[in-house]
């Protein structure tokens, strides 16, 4: 029976043009880890495990990112720049309907599981690096948030999106 570390390294190490593919949650789980742990099957197998016990706790949601519209760009805070889901089959359904070669990414929210909106802080506001774990932080409440802030972003914007179709 194989791990997701063998299922990772699989994938991973498919010839060119060979279709294969692995679970999103998955892929989202390994490349959280920075590229010189992906090799380490121990951490492959714990990142996994922890990011499947926060989806199932609902502390994980998918993000969209939304920031063109007819030629101008569109920032955080911009009450369409992003589009939140509570969950894949969520994000897939308005991705078939919406924008079909479009791409979500999953991302772990501190401080409990999404309620109807979530709080986002970008540690960076002028990086393109949507996809990558570090990229945004995501927090349950504003409290959590303005903790969160005050330790290490103290001069850093937030932003209160809400989570499409909690309830599938």
């Amino acid at each position: 029976m194989s791990d997701a570390f063998d299922q990772w390294v699989e994938w991973r190490s498919k010839p060119p043009g060979d279709r294969r593919s692995i679970p999103a949650e998955l892929y989202a789980a390994v490349t959280s880890l920075p590229e010189t742990d992906r090799s380490n099957r121990q951490r492959v197998n714990e990142v996994v495990r922890s990011h499947d016990t926060a989806r199932r706790e609902g502390r994980t949601v998918w993000l969209y990112l939304d920031d063109y519209e007819n030629g101008e760009v569109r920032a955080a805070g911009h009450p369409e720049w992003v589009k939140i889901f509570a969950a894949w089959g969520a994000a897939d359904a308005w991705l078939h309907d919406n924008d079909p070669e479009g791409v979500a990414w999953e991302y772990e929210v501190e401080g409990g599981p999404a309620q109807a909106s979530v709080w986002l802080c970008l540690p960076d506001p002028a990086s393109r690096a949507f996809g990558e774990p570090d990229w945004i932080k995501l927090f349950a409440s504003k409290e959590r948030a303005q903790k969160w802030l005050e330790g290490n972003e103290p001069k850093r914007d937030i932003w209160q999106y809400p989570v499409q179709e909690l309830h599938e």
